[in-house]
Formats: structure tokens, C-alpha cells, sequence
């Protein structure tokens, strides 16, 4: 019986190899979103009181549809998609009474998620602030009152797509 002298190196150096044949994963269709600089989210207006157009979405920007759902009122849905890995969440509800909004929610590994929010025309009920190295983004996701447009501060891009 003949004896193999090429070794432990030689395997790994041949699994290696193999390893490198097969297909490399796609890139997360979240690297589709056309983020500018400065911009650390994306958000789409999905409906009041009801989601409409998730599949749109999805398909798009998201691997899938399994989205967690955050309610603070009876009012619009939004989907909020984080930027960069590793965000860190922090949902926060408004309240008309308090000087301070109260957190809610707290995720230091924020993946997309969807937020039904603003009973009220007049009053934003919802903060999100996402955290990345040390640079924080604030908003207050709204309909304007002034032309309908999605308003989801300056850090962010609507992706609402056009009735």
C-alpha cells in the first residue's frame, strides 16, 4: 500500500480550490438602493391603515418579505430600510403630553422592517433614530400637509414609488 506524503497542506490548498469553483453569492439587493452621500436610510410610504405594494419592494430592495411590523397607531405603514449592516435602531413613540419621547424599541443589528405610525395628521407619533460609527440619523416619517409628498428628513431617500 502506497503512502501519501503531499499532507495536510496539499488537501486544504485542493479543498480551497474546489471551494473557488462554485458560485459566489449574489449581492444583497439592498446595494441596488441609489443612496447618495450622506443618506442612511431609505423608506417607502406603503399605505394607510393598510399595506399596499410590499411585493414592489421586495423584489427590488429586500431578500424577503418576512418583515417585522412595529405599530404605534392606527395610521400610515412605512418600510424602513437601514443602509449599512450593523445599524444600530432605537424607535422611540411621541407622545403629545410628555416633553420626551419614550424608546420603545431598541435593535443593535437593525434589518429592514415596517412601521404603521401618525394617527394624526398633525402630529409625527414616531421617532426612529439609526446609529452607524458613531454618526446618528433622526426622523419622523410623515405625509406634508402642505403638497402630499413622503417627508423622511434629510438623511434619507424615499423610495415611494409614483401612484
Amino acid at each position: 500500500m502506497k503512502k501519501c506524503t503531499y499532507g495536510l497542506p496539499a488537501l486544504l490548498l485542493c479543498a480551497g480550490l474546489l471551494t473557488g469553483c462554485t458560485a459566489q453569492p449574489e449581492a444583497a439587493k439592498r446595494n441596488a438602493i441609489p443612496f447618495e452621500d450622506g443618506q442612511y436610510y431609505a423608506a417607502a410610504y406603503l399605505g394607510y391603515q393598510q399595506i399596499d405594494d410590499l411585493d414592489y419592494y421586495v423584489e427590488r430592495y429586500l431578500e424577503d418579505d418576512s418583515l417585522p411590523i412595529h405599530y404605534l397607531s392606527a395610521g400610515d405603514y412605512y418600510l424602513v430600510i437601514p443602509r449599512y449592516d450593523h445599524m444600530e435602531l432605537s424607535l422611540y413613540r411621541n407622545d403629545l403630553e410628555a416633553s420626551q419621547p419614550i424608546l420603545i424599541y431598541q435593535d443593535p443589528d437593525c434589518e429592514p422592517f415596517i412601521l404603521q405610525c401618525n394617527a394624526s395628521d398633525i402630529f409625527a407619533d414616531a421617532t426612529i433614530r439609526l446609529t452607524y460609527e458613531g454618526e446618528t440619523a433622526e426622523f419622523s416619517p410623515f405625509i406634508s400637509l402642505k403638497d402630499g409628498s413622503v417627508d423622511l428628513g434629510t438623511q434619507g431617500l424615499d423610495l415611494t414609488k409614483d401612484a
